[in-house]
């Protein structure tokens, strides 16, 4: 199972919100844009104002900016440099809106529809970037600079007011940014502890306790998805069924302190003969286990089989109660998956297999000849 780092979670949910973000900054911008236009033409329908059509154009080209970035980002894929993309972006958004702030103020509205304009576009950049400060104030600075140019140049209005009207201004974004995006890390931090327990409880749950390789319910689950796998992409699948030889004697005279750690040992031998990391093997149950080989045709398994059977062999396990060996041996059952049969069918002939190599002597393996 695929886990990613926090680091790498965090940063792929903040692109993701990045571009959930500039969509929907450019929905509320396109909007916007033509409810003003509408506005200032109605406003000035009987009125002579040679800035209007200009403006309308100006609008006009801010709006495709607008469409780009919406069709751009709505396309659901990773960028590379989404940094500097959103960076760019975030600029540019920001650039436009300022223009758009000095047409309106030349169209005569001044400063009320400045401030309206301007405190709209900062709770729409707040809301849309606060995963990433640069976006946020590369959208934020031009759009303070005109409305604060515009707060000086008001008679009404003193120089103090206009500084102190921006640093409060500022002052509530970055708050409202870091208030934003703790608990966006919180939420983040919250469901990749959650995801890292549940990847432990299940890796618990698919874990033989004492020889610590797959038991029987991660091979009951895999076997299914194997089966399937193999009939929708027509490729061979085979498993082993696996019995040590005379183990019942070796745990009357050896003790189960040693039977125990004489299956540690054949566990970590038949996994170590596994090459493959898509290879598996499960304890099937007692002194059984089984090896599920995808991809694998009859001649390929009984390579793995001759594998196990001589790794075994130089490990070399005593073994004084067996008639057959000084030292563990085991028998081993070899089946291929044929098409629409089912997963207890395919067990049964590996399993059949096994019966047939205990009967030939054990320390054998056997298979349908092909």
């Amino acid at each position: 199972m695929y886990f990613s780092s926090l680091d790498t979670r965090i940063d792929d949910t903040i692109y993701k919100n990045l571009r959930l973000g500039f969509i929907w900054a450019s929905k509320i911008s396109l909007i916007t844009l033509m409810l003003i236009t509408i506005v200032i033409w109605v406003d000035f329908f009987n009125k002579e104002n040679s800035n209007l059509l200009l403006t309308t154009v100006n609008f006009g080209i801010q709006g495709l900016l607008f469409v780009f970035g919406l069709v751009f980002f709505v396309q659901n894929k990773t960028l590379k440099h989404y940094k500097i993309i959103s960076s760019i972006y975030a600029l540019l958004f920001g650039t436009t809106w300022g223009g758009a702030i000095i047409n309106l103020n030349n169209l005569g509205h001044a400063y009320v529809i400045v401030e309206i304009v301007g405190n709209l576009l900062f709770l729409v950049v707040l809301l849309s970037f606060y995963t990433y400060r640069m976006a946020v104030y590369l959208a934020t600075l031009p759009i303070l600079v005109f409305t604060t140019w515009y707060s000086i140049a008001d008679p009404r209005f003193d120089l103090l007011f206009a500084f102190t009207k921006l640093a409060i201004t500022i002052i509530i974004i970055e708050s409202g940014r870091q208030l934003l995006f703790k608990w966006f890390t919180t939420r983040i931090k919250q469901e990749h502890e959650n995801q890292r327990l549940l990847k432990q409880l299940a890796q618990l749950s698919f874990t033989d306790q004492l020889t610590k390789i797959n038991n029987r319910r991660f091979f009951d689950f895999t076997i299914d998805k194997q089966i399937i796998n193999a009939k929708h992409h027509r490729i061979p699948l085979s498993i082993i069924l696996i019995d040590v030889d005379y183990f019942k004697r070796f745990n009357d005279t050896q003790g189960h302190v040693n039977g125990d750690a004489c299956l540690k040992s054949v566990a970590t031998t038949i996994s170590r003969s596994l090459l493959r990391n898509n290879d598996t093997v499960s304890r099937y149950g007692g002194e059984e286990f089984v090896v599920l080989l995808p991809n694998t045709d009859i001649n390929g398994a009984r390579r793995v089989a001759e594998r196990i059977k001589q790794n075994l062999a130089t490990l070399a396990i005593i073994h004084p109660s067996s008639d057959i060996n000084d030292y563990v041996t085991v028998s081993q059952g070899i089946a291929t998956w044929e098409i629409n049969q089912r997963p207890n069918q395919f067990i049964n002939e590996a399993d059949n297999h096994l019966y047939n190599a205990k009967e030939a002597g054990r320390n054998q393996y056997c298979s349908t000849k092909k």
